[in-house]
């Protein structure tokens, strides 16, 4: 097992950085001028785009459609959008991650999606294995630019208001549709607005523009054809492989929830189900500077960059407080690491049902996110195969249209023996005594709410 103290980690000597910029896939292909610092330092180094640091590296790389990335001197790699926060780019035996940048004027952004971050943290390079870090920067030389600006939501309006149930509101929903039974929560009443935004993914974890599922080519179809009709890593022969439902509380820390889920429950299948550990959720929570605490974050960032390169670890180490807390994960607390990630699909945007259910099946659970108007009827969900109706929520002057982005993870799927409709099961993080016993099923095959776009696998190491 690798160790890692806490002092080894630069998230403990800078804050993170609040991430509100929205780039697309286009603003950033094209030609970059990459620069970089001495490849000396290890894991401690902290890059502040404020300070800059001394460039002992400039080259170009080539960022082509759909995930190809060449560089000036004829290395070929990969490269992929991560969400609408930033890139990441493998080549030459190197990775490279940073934010894109931006600049805000109260609740308007605007997104600089030309270059990397000035604001904070930097980016980050290191070698395939994680040894010879540097400091990086990028600013694009060729490709479409265009001024993107938009209008985040007035987080703190929510303090003021509380959520509500209106009884009429979840007959209403009953009444609309068969395909599922809504109920009421008493859990929630007389929440705060605030509350309720970090409980569905937190202001910070909005994607504006999600990927339309990928076609399925022939190969791919065939192995989908060859795979059981319906599958739950809940009981496989019996085993289940799936730990326990959490509830994450009034914190937007749903990432940490389903990215830990999934290498929990990818343990458990590597171990042959002799292994069952309880991952820390608020060591991601308060400890990693590639998320955004309790205002959210990302999967990919999570089972994906901050496992690979930094480790998660037990939840006795730090156990879970939903709240922005500071690092304090115990000194020389062991760390588990994941050996590959990846967008299911290879890349942002790459992703399909059918490459889902491939995954879910050969290699465990996968994190997912999807997105809906927090006001929407998802909340009130009980059983059956959720299908979104156009009901919502009254919660007074609030807009009813404000979108979250939730992150979960999917377990299994299945059809429905009478209506032959197609889903997905999925475990939440809002407690066992939501849903159908912490879990739901939401309809497969339609990219309902975005949920078959950006699925997110990792591989860890065993333990």
């Amino acid at each position: 097992m690798l160790m890692l103290a806490l002092a080894d980690t630069p998230f403990s000597k800078c804050d993170r950085s609040n991430q509100p910029n929205n780039c697309r896939t286009n603003f950033i292909r094209g030609v970059w001028e990459f620069s970089e610092s001495a490849r000396t330092a290890e894991r401690t180094e902290v890059c502040d785009p404020k300070v800059g640091f001394k460039v002992a590296n400039k080259f170009k790389v080539t960022l082509l459609y759909p995930n190809i990335a060449t560089d000036e001197f004829g290395h070929n790699g990969t490269w992929t959008l991560v969400y609408n926060q930033g890139f990441e780019v493998i080549i030459h035996n190197r990775k490279y991650y940073s934010f894109s940048d931006y600049t805000q004027k109260g609740n308007v952004v605007t997104s600089i999606c030309n270059r990397t971050t000035r604001q904070g943290p930097g980016g980050w390079s290191h070698d395939a294995l994680g040894h010879n870090w540097a400091c990086y920067s990028g600013q694009r030389l060729t490709g479409p630019h265009a001024v993107k600006t938009h209008t985040i939501d007035d987080v703190e309006a929510f303090s003021a208001g509380v959520f509500t149930q209106n009884p009429d509101v979840v007959d209403k929903i009953n009444a609309v549709q068969s395909s599922w039974t809504a109920k009421h929560y008493p859990q929630f009443e007389g929440k705060s607005l605030k509350y309720m935004h970090h409980m569905h993914g937190g202001p910070n974890s909005r994607i504006f523009n999600y990927p339309s599922p990928a076609p399925v080519t022939p190969e791919v179809q065939a192995q989908a054809d060859a795979l059981p009709e319906s599958f739950d890593w809940r009981n496989v022969s019996g085993v289940s492989y799936v730990t326990s439902v959490k509830d994450q509380g009034g914190c937007g820390s749903c990432y940490a929830f389903g990215s830990l889920g999934m290498i929990e429950g990818r343990l458990k299948l590597l171990s042959n189900n002799t292994e069952s550990i309880d991952l820390s959720e608020q060591d991601v929570v308060s400890c990693s500077l590639y998320n955004q605490g309790c205002a959210g974050g990302f999967p990919y960032l999570t089972a994906g960059k901050y496992a690979q390169d930094y480790g998660v670890t037990l939840e006795a180490n730090n156990p879970y407080k939903g709240s922005d807390s500071k690092c304090t994960t115990k000194a020389g607390a062991e760390r588990i690491y994941t050996a590959s990630y990846k967008y299911v699909g290879g890349y942002y945007g790459g992703c399909n049902e059918e490459l889902m259910r491939i995954s879910l099946v050969n290699d465990g659970p996968l994190a997912i996110s999807f997105r809906y108007g927090m006001f929407d009827d998802f909340v009130s969900y009980g059983s059956g195969i959720y299908t979104p109706t156009e009901v919502k929520h009254d919660n007074g002057k609030y807009n009813p249209f404000v979108e979250v982005n939730h992150s979960v993870l999917i377990v299994g799927y299945g059809k429905d023996a009478k209506t032959g409709k197609k889903y997905w099961i999925v475990k939440n993080s809002w407690g066992a005594s939501w849903g159908d016993h912490g879990y739901f099923q939401i309809e497969r095959g339609v990219n309902s709410k975005g949920v078959e776009s950006i699925a997110v696998e990792a591989i860890p190491i065993p333990y």
